[in-house]
């Protein structure tokens, strides 16, 4: 697991409550990482409860070099579970849920739209 992920926990959840979707709030934490000069990736691709097959199509989320990936709109699209997940975390706790997705390239947002979309 990630050796800064109490600091990034705390700087990240910050933006959990904001109204955004996966692909909105990937962009707010892709440019507050970015920011801190932590390195991660974006992905996009597709979200799905294996057990319901149900999930979402198109879902964004972002990996870390460990291999964390960080998420906080999976229980938005698969429900508000326990078996999902929710933060920062390791894919290998959540064998109910497959991420299956590839890096994208993501412009950091600039200050007035990302204070737009953190309000």
């Amino acid at each position: 697991m990630c050796k800064i992920e109490p600091m990034l926990k705390e700087l990240l959840s910050l933006y959990d409550s904001c109204k955004l979707e996966c692909d909105g709030l990937t962009r707010v934490l892709h440019t507050v990482l970015s920011q801190e000069g932590i390195e991660h990736s974006c992905l996009i691709g597709s979200l799905v409860l294996i057990e319901s097959h149900k999930g979402s199509p198109l879902h964004f989320w972002i990996v870390l070099p460990d291999g964390s990936y960080i998420d906080y709109r999976a229980r938005m699209w698969l429900g508000d579970r326990a078996d999902v997940p929710h933060g920062i975390f390791n894919p290998v706790d959540y064998p109910k849920v497959a991420y299956s997705g590839s890096s994208m390239e993501l412009d950091i947002l600039s200050p007035s739209l990302f204070a737009v979309l953190t309000a």
